[in-house]
């Protein structure tokens, strides 16, 4: 499923994120970490990961990699907005771990942080959430999807449109195949410590692999 997160219950540090722990730069998303964004901004009741939660909370920061296909998120179960330092600390280091590059805070709350050139903090509100355009607020704000140009020069032969055709199509499947293994291991580690049973584990390994 690719859910790496944390509950947190309680907080006695009166803190907001600095900026120097912002990611900053280009930034594009696989398809399980827009997946779990999905996940993190709907409080779990959205997207591909979707499912009735037992306690209610909301998102609290979550940190993504610089190749944007690992991630690390925080739960805010008690509704308090104050996050200790040592949270992100704990947070950027398990995302380390995982990616072996280093992590940054993608979003705060509903906040998004993560400075491409074209985001501004830009703040999803629950509204567009339960309405389903978290995904295209990514899109739009060029952390999601490709850009490819629409139109081509008048030295650009057909023969060489087709090259570039295939070898985009060519990268895309082999990074939607990469996206599958990484969501299988992450599936696999949340089965082995006990978050699946072993139902919910075969379910969404033939849910993948459809």
């Amino acid at each position: 499923m690719g859910l790496s997160l944390m509950s947190i219950s309680t907080s006695s540090f009166a803190y907001t994120i600095s900026s120097m722990y912002w990611g900053k730069g280009p930034l594009k998303l696989s398809k399980n970490t827009a997946d779990n964004l999905e996940y993190y901004f709907s409080s779990g009741k959205k997207g591909k990961w979707a499912k009735k939660q037992k306690q209610l909370w909301k998102p609290f920061f979550i940190v993504i990699s610089l190749d944007g296909k690992y991630h690390f998120m925080y739960r805010n179960t008690h509704n308090n907005p104050d996050t200790s330092p040592h949270y992100v600390g704990r947070a950027r280091q398990s995302c380390k771990k995982k990616s072996g590059q280093e992590c940054f805070v993608f979003a705060q709350g509903y906040k998004i942080l993560w400075d491409n050139g074209i985001n501004k903090k830009r703040k999803l509100t629950k509204k567009e959430i339960n309405a389903g355009k978290t995904l295209q607020i990514l899109q739009e704000l060029g952390f999601y999807g490709d850009s490819v140009a629409q139109t081509t020069t008048q030295t650009t032969t057909p023969k060489k449109v087709e090259k570039k055709k295939k070898k985009i199509k060519k990268e895309s499947k082999k990074k939607m195949n990469d996206d599958i293994v990484q969501q299988l291991k992450d599936l696999k580690e949340l089965y082995d410590s006990g978050a699946l049973t072993e139902k919910e584990y075969k379910k969404a390994k033939k849910k993948l692999l459809n």
